[in-house]
């Protein structure tokens, strides 16, 4: 498939065991994303800001080592920034200094499918080119899929966080959110109530994404969960960017059930194998397969 990856890009300096001692590293949820797609062999394109500065230069680095095209990308003066502290449990607290004016048209021929998503969709005045570029897929007839992947500190109050998500709900044909992201947008609801609601607003497949709970599916009257491959957990970094990798990956476009039951056990066992190592890179194909087997799926209907 053909991907168009539409959002943020930055730089995480990342400390570890409470250590003030930062390591960067190439990050941001939409580049993770385009960088898994294109690892797991898939055209890609990222519609992104990338800094004229060092930490641009690493950026451009990164995406070129795993063959993402960086055609569509816009040069600002500087790169975005992410700090992250990992706790003894492998959890990130971030803290960001971040900016997103993007402002481009990316073109969309021979695109099969534009995934967007977190701030990229949330910080203006970006966030208008990037609901522009969405709607231009739907005209299109590409698969639109969107991940809210929200961060409280920057995307101001509950109340308006709630309408701009539902906003891009529905013009998504997957939807893929945390229930970490569920419990600050909708604290009243169980994810499930969510994710059915959700879906009658015009997407055809909502999976929410539990951490080491695994992940349940709400699509054509079904609800599918999906247990989590047991492993050791050096950090989280990434863990809900390879889950969208993996899912968007295996489904191929294809969203019939038995392609969503086979791509959200993929997808699992990719998240899986991020967590069993530090950082967000693209796990071997080989180490995800092996996970396959601890993904074990349930099915009822909704």
């Amino acid at each position: 498939m053909a991907f168009l990856v539409v959002g943020e890009s930055l730089v995480d300096l990342i400390s570890r065991d409470g250590s003030w001692s930062f390591a960067a590293t190439p990050g941001g949820s939409p580049l993770n994303v385009a960088v898994g797609l294109a690892a797991d062999g898939h055209e890609v394109r990222l519609a992104s800001e990338v800094g004229t500065d060092l930490f641009g230069g690493l950026l451009r680095s990164h995406l070129e080592t795993f063959g993402v095209s960086a055609g569509e990308l816009v040069d600002t003066p500087a790169t975005s920034v992410a700090f992250a502290r990992v706790d003894a449990a492998g959890a990130a607290t971030y803290d960001f200094r971040f900016t997103w004016a993007y402002a481009g048209k990316p073109d969309l021929t021979g695109v099969d499918c534009v995934h967007t998503g977190s701030l990229a969709t949330a910080v203006a005045p970006g966030d208008a080119a990037a609901l522009a570029v969405v709607e231009a897929a739907r005209r299109a007839g590409a698969l639109v899929s969107y991940d809210p992947n929200i961060r409280p500190a920057l995307v101001g109050d509950r109340a308006g966080a709630l309408a701009r998500v539902e906003e891009i709900v529905r013009s998504a044909d997957v939807v893929k959110v945390s229930d970490e992201d569920l419990r600050w947008l909708c604290p009243d609801e169980v994810d499930v109530a969510v994710a059915r609601r959700w879906l009658a607003m015009g997407p055809r497949l909502v999976v929410v994404t539990r951490g080491g709970e695994g992940a349940v599916a709400v699509h054509d009257g079904l609800v599918t969960v999906c247990a989590a491959p047991p492993v050791t957990v050096a950090d989280t970094v990434g863990a809900g960017d390879a889950f969208t990798t993996g899912l968007l990956s295996s489904l191929g476009g294809d969203l019939a059930v038995e392609s969503v039951t086979r791509a959200l056990r993929y997808a699992s066992a990719t998240a899986a194998a991020v967590c069993s190592r530090p950082g967000a890179l693209p796990p071997p194909r080989a180490e995800v397969d092996s996970l396959l087997p601890g993904a074990v799926i349930a099915t009822t209907t909704a």
